[in-house]
């Protein structure tokens, strides 16, 4: 890893080119920079952040990306944190971070000879709905009601009930960060931003089932769905993942 650093690092200064220049171009922080060329990942936002900064920088002075990203994966393995569950009104749905550890628990299963009680009562049950079925269907009609003419009336039918609220046809997000963060999203399982977004610029993404979204900087992020503004993710500064269905938005609204 030592090496892939210091070859970034050779590579800018032979191009003639300084920290600030390379910001400049990649739209990376300079601190973040420093800290890639110094080996400080600590200092990055995160596994996710860390290769989309080796990958840029490494583009930007023509060295081979895959190289330097799997330089790195080689020495650092990605930390999932779970993220604490939102709150019941809002209609994000945080994603469920992949887990190694699994509960692997072994269930005893049932003898044949405790089955039978349950078997014996199962049977008695359908015999008894059975017969009464067959009674019901057994009973005479009742007799159409007659009015003073004689002629036998005809049942008003009972009115339709109202119809069901419509489910939305389509997802629709408006983020306005307030201040400059990284933002990487997905509608419908493709993917359709992945870069810097500007304090105030407005993006607007649609999609038809679910929206799946990163985010560097929770506390920045300002988005509304469908039309209704929705509450911080996080604090500032923290990375944060969320993923928003037709459904969560149809029962939180």
């Amino acid at each position: 890893m030592t090496d892939v650093f210091q070859t970034l690092r050779a590579e800018r200064e032979r191009a003639g080119l300084t920290l600030e220049e390379i910001s400049s171009r990649t739209k990376i922080k300079v601190a973040f920079l420093r800290a890639i060329e110094n080996g400080d990942f600590d200092r990055l936002p995160g596994p996710f952040f860390a290769r989309a900064f080796l990958r840029t920088y490494a583009r930007e002075v023509h060295l081979p990306a895959d190289e330097i990203v799997a330089g790195y994966d080689a020495r650092f393995a990605p930390v999932v944190h779970d993220a604490p569950a939102p709150e019941p009104a809002s209609a994000v749905t945080p994603s469920r971070p992949f887990s190694s550890d699994v509960d692997r628990r072994s269930f005893p299963l049932p003898s044949p000879r405790s089955l039978w009680p349950t078997i014996v009562l199962g049977i008695v049950v359908i015999a008894v709905i059975s017969m009464m079925t067959r009674t019901r269907n057994e009973r005479p009609s009742a007799a159409e009601p007659v009015g003073t003419s004689g002629v036998a009336e005809t049942a008003v039918p009972a009115p339709a009930s109202p119809p069901a609220a419509a489910v939305p046809q389509k997802l629709t997000i408006d983020i306005r960060p307030s201040r400059k963060m990284w933002i990487a999203g997905m509608a419908d399982g493709k993917r359709v931003i992945y870069r810097l977004v500007d304090q105030g610029e407005h993006v607007r993404i649609d999609a038809h089932q679910d929206l799946w979204f990163r985010v560097g900087d929770a506390g920045a992020f300002v988005y509304s769905i469908n039309g209704s503004t929705e509450k911080p993710l996080g604090s500032p500064g923290e990375v944060r993942e969320f993923r928003v269905t037709r459904d969560t938005v149809e029962k939180a609204h």
